[in-house]
């Protein structure tokens, strides 16, 4: 599904902070950030299909704040990668006076109306860190090229808490407060500054957390609904702690909900029970880059994309492997087949079974969509 670039007939896109967009519509689809896997390449084709916020992997605030190698390494983005969405405005109607019987006000009834806006999707960096002026100076490096930065405080793996950072945070609230405020104090009180983290067993502890995080001047929160120790393929999501989480919020600031969101069902029923705009998928967009366009699987126009992209944007093969093979899952249904895809060690022998078995017709990578922007001139 193409969609239309952010200057056509309709005239600009507008340009929003992601607090904005998730208090102005109604839903908001979101790429969350994963190890390896949310890079360019994997972004810009999600953005073709209803996924209005993207974010980048985990990137070490430290070592991208003092390496231009690192930063090369870890971020690059372009001028396309954000896409164009017609998104449904929140609106409340005019008051309608209901009367009963004896013609008497009985009560005042509003209905919400709905209205669509072409609007800009956003790009968010994630970082992790547990130094304020190294988040800061992070933070200060990219702010001309994305529209916030996430803090992480919700990594579950061994090596991230060891290093004091990832869930390490998640009983730190003062230490998430210093982190926040430390930014926005280099980079501006209207750059926008989110917070995602999982939820604690003592839930307490997240409620202290969380208001923390606000009072600190948090933007937004993303909330994962498991525990640090819980892992994604062990545990389901547990939406009764995540929609707590959401509460102790108190409205104060626009949340996401995270975790379990495979289908574009998933994804409304999260909603509805966590009482939030936004939505995150992780596994569910790396199965599927177009389940929150409602395709029950990947098509095959998207596989066909994605070899574009990775081809004019140079993505290495290990991560344009594995990502065509999670988006091949469900096309292929005997392991047999799955087994010979996963075999293929070449650029070139991918292509060749695309075409030879799954019948598409691949497009010339060409030169890069939009103009790539890796950070050498950023250099410390």
């Amino acid at each position: 599904m193409s969609l239309p670039t952010p200057h056509d007939e309709d005239g600009p896109a507008e340009v929003l902070l992601p607090q904005e967009m998730l208090a102005q519509f109604s839903t908001v689809n979101v790429c969350a950030p994963m190890v390896r896997y949310s890079k360019l390449a994997f972004r810009q084709l999600v953005s073709q299909y209803e996924t209005h916020i993207t974010t980048t992997p985990m990137m070490l605030a430290k070592e991208f704040s003092r390496s231009a190698i690192a930063r090369d390494s870890d971020f690059s983005t372009n001028s396309l990668e954000r896409g164009t969405f017609y998104m449904d405005e929140i609106r409340r109607a005019a008051p309608v006076v209901e009367l009963d019987d004896s013609y008497e006000p009985r009560g005042i009834l509003e209905t919400p109306r709905r209205r669509k806006r072409k609007v800009r999707g956003s790009l968010i960096v994630q970082f992790a860190a547990n130094d304020g002026q190294q988040l800061a100076d992070a933070a200060e490096l990219v702010k001309p090229w994305v529209d916030g930065i996430d803090l992480n405080c919700g990594c579950p793996q061994k090596w991230a808490y060891q290093e004091g950072i990832g869930c390490a945070l998640l009983r730190k609230p003062e230490l998430v407060r210093d982190l926040v405020r430390s930014t926005k104090q280099r980079v501006g009180w209207d750059f926008p500054v989110s917070v995602k983290i999982r939820v604690d067993p003592d839930l307490t502890l997240t409620n202290e957390l969380v208001r923390t995080a606000i009072a600190a001047g948090a933007d937004v929160l993303t909330v994962h609904g498991r525990t640090r120790h819980q892992a994604s393929s062990a545990h389901p999501v547990n939406l009764d702690s995540l929609a707590f989480a959401v509460e102790c919020a108190k409205g104060d600031i626009p949340c996401m909900a995270n975790g379990d969101v495979f289908t574009l069902e998933d994804a409304e029923e999260t909603r509805r029970r966590c009482n939030v705009r936004g939505v995150m998928s992780a596994r569910g967009l790396l199965a599927n880059p177009a389940l929150f366009a409602g395709h029950s699987q990947t098509p095959l126009s998207a596989i066909s994309e994605f070899t574009r992209l990775s081809t004019s944007l140079g993505l290495i093969y290990p991560l344009f492997h594995r990502h065509v093979s999670y988006m091949l899952e469900s096309h292929l249904p005997r392991k047999r087949d799955r087994t010979y895809f996963n075999s293929l060690s070449s650029h070139a022998g991918v292509m060749d079974y695309l075409e030879e078995e799954m019948g598409l017709e691949l497009k010339s990578g060409g030169k890069a969509t939009g103009l790539e922007t890796p950070l050498t001139t950023l250099s410390l």
